[in-house]
């Protein structure tokens, strides 16, 4: 599987001259089961990208593998992250990339707020940011409400609001609308177009929907 666009030079490491995400013949196997074969994938920085594919075609495991969660096997090609060697320089990395991978985890009985000022003290970020991803994610009215009384497109958006507490270089989200009802997919999908127009982040979009794809994305 190929996804490739023409990447420009690639600058020194951290200089933002290079793509976002840039893989060749990348490679996990799960037993005999080829789960990526051979990604050649190159995310030029800015706006909004679509990783597109039927259900099970590995988009979730290639993520996970770009995120050092999972590791692609020997030989399974290489994957540079803003410039750095993965997952050599991931520690120098993860701090400009967000994330939102599966279904959002959070503590239950406690608030929206009080979900995200746990995750930024851990990060050692200002209190003041959870305000500010409260208001970008359209949260800040019903951040004093439980977690668990939260819609399910609420719950995605708390989720995002999660991974860009650490105002990252590069957001990837994995069907960030998957199983949500028509409002919420409309909410998340207006929240991405902001996102990608903001100009600072670049978004890599998994889904398997195409209409998805053509409304949210710019590549």
């Amino acid at each position: 599987m190929t996804i490739a666009e023409e990447a420009p030079a690639r600058g020194p490491a951290g200089s933002g001259d290079g793509p976002a995400i840039e893989t060749e013949g990348l490679v996990k196997l799960f037993g005999a089961t080829r789960a990526v074969d051979g990604v050649d994938l190159v995310i030029p920085r800015g706006g909004v990208h679509g990783f597109l594919g039927p259900n099970g075609a590995g988009k979730t495991t290639t993520i996970r593998v770009l995120l050092g969660l999972v590791s692609a096997d020997a030989g399974g090609g290489e994957i540079r992250l803003l410039d750095h060697p993965v997952p050599a320089a991931l520690p120098e990395v993860i701090g400009s990339v967000g994330a939102l991978v599966e279904t959002p985890l959070f503590f239950p009985g406690f608030t929206g707020r009080l979900n995200l000022q746990l995750l930024a003290e851990a990060a050692g970020l200002p209190r003041t940011r959870v305000d500010e991803c409260l208001e970008l994610v359209d949260l800040t009215d019903r951040a004093e409400d439980r977690f668990k009384g939260y819609s399910l497109g609420m719950k995605q958006r708390l989720g995002i609001a999660a991974a860009l507490l650490k105002q990252p270089r590069l957001l990837i989200l994995d069907e960030p609308s998957n199983g949500l009802d028509p409002a919420g997919i409309r909410d998340v999908r207006e929240l991405i177009r902001r996102l990608g127009r903001d100009g600072r982040t670049t978004v890599l979009l998994s889904s398997h929907l195409l209409a998805e794809i053509q409304q949210v994305c710019d590549s």
